[in-house]
């Protein structure tokens, strides 16, 4: 391994979320993959998050420079509430490649953090986000060599599931993570947590 890929670190910046909501995710995920029959790569319950900023391999004085920097963005910051929305699929439920739950609440704030954030990442040298800001929780992904079948199948059952009401939950920290991969599928650790305006 060159030395120039031991000082990258995989990494992104995000929302937790509670452990009643992680909850009933995970029975949800239960739920559908008793249906579908191990056709989604799901996410590890305990590693479902909110990701505002998605940054890849990056090194580790970028680490250092946003460990400095986003505890003013979070300051800046009242904690606010959301709570689960909807099942949807990435493209959509015809083509899903990825199945996510939707969010709702105070779609305002998060909105204006996800900019703070994105502008925090610009000033260490990474690119901004080119994509319009979708949040979302990611649940799990479709596995590639599944038939066409398999793959309508998945977006109705999508479609038809509906998640139970759940109680919101209040945001209170941004946190920076970093991912290690394995072939079970990627576990993340916390780099920093940084708690917004009381």
């Amino acid at each position: 391994m060159a030395t120039s890929d031991r000082l990258k670190i995989r990494s992104f910046i995000s929302l937790p979320i509670s452990d009643q909501v992680r909850d009933i995710l995970r029975k949800t995920i239960n739920e559908i993959d008793g249906v579908i029959q191990d056709k989604i790569r799901w996410v590890r319950p305990e590693g479902i998050h909110l990701t505002l900023k998605f940054m890849g391999d990056i090194n580790t004085d970028k680490i250092d420079a946003l460990l400095l920097l986003l505890p003013e963005v979070a300051t800046e910051v009242t904690p606010f509430e959301l709570t689960l929305s909807e099942l949807g699929c990435f493209p959509n439920n015809r083509r899903p490649r990825v199945l996510w739950a939707g969010v709702k609440g105070d779609l305002s704030t998060l909105q204006n953090l996800h900019l703070a954030v994105d502008n925090v990442v610009e000033k260490v040298g990474l690119p901004r986000e080119r994509r319009g800001f979708s949040p979302h929780l990611t649940l799990g992904r479709v596995r590639r060599n599944i038939s066409e079948r398999e793959v309508d199948q998945i977006g109705q059952i999508i479609g038809l599931t509906s998640l139970p009401n759940t109680p919101s939950w209040t945001n209170q920290t941004v946190d920076l993570m970093r991912t290690e991969l394995d072939p079970e599928g990627s576990r993340h650790y916390l780099v920093g947590s940084f708690p917004m305006l009381s």
